[in-house]
């Protein structure tokens, strides 16, 4: 279970969050929706321990994160939207660095995202599809209980989108909590929660399902 309690961060004089708070269990993937700049990559980098909120806390599984970082480390796979790898190394020694050993589970992700054929090419010469795909295998490799996705799908094509969401099924399935930012509207709906962003501060929309109009209209409000 994720705990986030009472977040806040501050760039200079812009207060970018301003009193976040919300839970997730285990089995449940929350989209977290905004405008551009609204500070859904900031909370998630916060999340993983990339950036430290000026206030508030975060518990992974009662553990708190902020007073030991091998919490975020522990519980933790994160994607970013910006690029994480290694350019100059190759697909497998970007994999090595993110702990992929001769498993089972490391050989099971690298066949399901399509990386067999691309082991020793620079990361350099690859597509931004595939860097987006060995980004999310990486983050996979040792099956956190925990994934913080940020524009998982970005630059991937429609076959590897469709792989990527059927992955979080299985993910899912198997107790795994995921919590990403999205602008696509049918990861939004496929998720069991809508977080949505506003000036700093977070609202869960009230009614069963997610209403993609009503989250467009609460957006759009003065």
């Amino acid at each position: 279970m994720i705990e986030v309690s009472h977040i806040k961060k501050k760039f200079g004089r812009k207060q970018i969050l301003r009193d976040i708070s919300f839970q997730v269990k285990c089995g449940e993937r929350v989209a977290v929706v905004g405008r551009n700049g609204c500070g859904k990559s900031t909370l998630l980098q916060i999340m993983a321990g990339i950036l430290k909120a000026d206030e508030g806390s975060i518990r992974y599984f009662r553990q708190e994160a902020g007073k030991d970082k091998k919490v975020f480390r522990k519980y933790c796979g994160y994607v970013p939207q910006d690029n994480p790898l290694m350019e100059e190394l190759s697909v497998k020694d970007n994999l090595r660095l993110w702990g992929a050993g001769r498993n089972a589970a490391s050989e099971k992700v690298i066949e399901q995202f399509g990386l067999e054929e691309i082991m020793h090419v620079p990361v350099e010469n690859l597509s931004g599809g595939m860097k987006r795909r060995l980004s999310i295998a990486c983050a996979l490799l040792e099956w956190p209980p925990v994934l913080l996705l940020d524009e998982p799908t970005t630059a991937l094509d429609i076959y590897y989108q469709e792989n990527v969401r059927q992955w979080m099924g299985q993910y899912l399935e198997m107790n795994g909590i995921i919590v990403m930012t999205t602008h696509d509207e049918k990861e939004i709906l496929a998720a069991d929660r809508c977080l949505v962003m506003k000036d700093g501060v977070m609202k869960e929309l009230e009614g069963e399902g997610i209403d993609l109009q009503k989250i467009r209209d609460y957006i759009a409000a003065s």
